[in-house]
């Protein structure tokens, strides 16, 4: 645990993905290899029932939402928000020295139709992000039933995504409703090298901030580049 300012941060790096989901798999053209020949910008495909993708999805799903019951499940390829997250994975590899701890985390939009996220050109837009626990922030939950509080609903059908979620390095933090970018990283020290301590630093941020609050661990991304709305999950209750 580290102190600096007003703010503690638990260091929490991971070079893994999510252990519930695997890493999403790119073919030679840089996009996912389930999309096949796509060249329109946007494609909503119904995923096969009973299907390997199906029951992974599913699976991390039923997780925090035994009872739930899946009505549909539908893969969002939207080349244009694909290649902005894409670009963001590959300045974190440079940044991070290939840490980038690829997750695949819930989602809910609450009111806003889930359409406004995955036809929309930002994607998860931080200028509509709502004021939090950590801030204004895009929220991403581990755990499906944290997400199931925020669903979108329409005709008793509840939805919410499942989320590609680059969360590189990662601050794990108390609550603060005054953050609105992820804090500093420390400067290395090292013990008895006073010349080194005067030297200009270039200063670096974490890459989000994480959390538990509501029965889940949550990571809070502050731009729309790190996230991918990879899935929308359809389910009743």
């Amino acid at each position: 645990m580290r102190l600096y300012g007003r703010i503690w941060c638990r260091q929490k790096f991971n070079r893994n993905t999510n252990r519930r989901m695997s890493a999403i798999s790119i073919d030679s053209r840089g996009i996912p290899s389930e999309w096949g020949d796509q060249t329109e910008r946007l494609k909503i495909v119904k995923v096969a029932q009973y299907s390997d993708e199906w029951t992974t999805v599913k699976s991390q799903f039923k997780t925090t939402l035994s009872s739930a019951n899946i009505t549909n499940i539908f893969r969002i390829q939207n080349r244009m928000l694909w290649k902005s997250y894409i670009q963001e994975k590959s300045r974190l590899l440079r940044k991070n020295k290939g840490e980038v701890n690829e997750k695949q985390l819930f989602h809910g939009t609450r009111k806003n139709a889930p359409s406004l996220i995955y036809n929309g050109e930002e994607g998860f837009e931080m200028r509509l992000a709502g004021d939090g626990m950590w801030g204004q922030a895009n929220y991403f939950a581990v755990n499906a039933s944290y997400s199931d509080d925020y669903a979108f609903v329409q005709d008793g059908v509840r939805a919410i995504f499942l989320v590609s979620v680059l969360t590189g390095k990662s601050c794990k933090m108390e609550p603060d409703r005054s953050l609105r970018i992820p804090p500093e990283i420390p400067r290395p020290t090292v013990k008895g090298d006073s010349v080194r301590s005067t030297l200009p630093y270039a200063k670096r941020r974490y890459d989000s901030v994480n959390g538990f609050t509501n029965g889940s661990e949550v990571y809070m991304t502050y731009d729309n580049r790190k996230s991918y709305p990879t899935y929308l999950i359809n389910y009743q209750k």
